[in-house]
């Protein structure tokens, strides 16, 4: 895994996506310049990326959709299902509960924490709630691997520490702190929505210039 660059793991990552959805569609096979297209990567990086995974090949007709969706999933360990966690049961939070119980992935929200009493027994949701000072027990009691984040800025160092001590391994953070964990083989994906907006807005502007 070592070998694979942190751009090409994205770049895959998106390709399963739209492989999954060209196997619900019924399509066999594919071109890496279709392909290309639809990552918006271009082709010759998606034979470089494809390269880096074993025993897939193509024919004149392309790769065969459903092998190469297969071979990107055992190289990224996606064909396990993985717990997945929610801190923060405000509207982000539990937007995410509701997502993810009408899609099917291999991530499983088993799990929500909150540190008001009043959401965890109001909240509507088949998802179990728990108060957020048994973060640590219950992960570690459910084998949670992930955890998103959705609380105010100044819980969410707490949060990920509790979330860490709990053998959570890797994090999406939707507050607007920077996380940063200082412990090997822990992984934090920081979601600034402010700087996307940026990226984007940049974009329009170039483009009308």
């Amino acid at each position: 895994m070592s070998t694979i660059s942190q751009p090409a793991i994205n770049r895959l990552c998106t390709l399963f996506q739209i492989l999954v959805d060209m196997e619900r569609q019924g399509i066999a096979t594919v071109s890496s310049t279709v392909l290309g297209t639809q990552t918006g990567n271009g082709s010759a990086n998606v034979r470089k990326d494809i390269s880096c995974l074993e025993s897939v090949g193509s024919s004149g007709s392309g790769y065969d959709v459903i092998k190469l969706k297969n071979a990107i999933a055992e190289k990224f360990g996606f064909e396990v299902h993985k717990a997945v966690c929610v801190v923060g049961l405000g509207r982000i939070g539990t937007a995410f509960i509701n997502y993810a119980q009408n899609i099917k992935s291999e991530f499983r929200i088993v799990a929500g924490f909150d540190s008001s009493t009043n959401k965890i027994e109001t909240i509507k949701t088949s998802v179990s709630v728990f108060p957020a000072y048994q973060i640590t027990e219950i992960a570690k009691k459910m084998n949670i691997e992930l955890g998103i984040l959705a609380v105010p800025e100044s819980a969410a160092e707490e949060a990920a520490l509790r979330l860490v001590d709990g053998g959570v391994r890797g994090i999406i953070n939707f507050t607007d702190a920077h996380l940063t964990i200082n412990k090997e083989n822990v992984f934090v994906k920081n979601i600034d929505i402010t700087s996307e907006l940026r990226v984007l807005s940049a974009l329009i502007k170039i483009q009308s210039i």
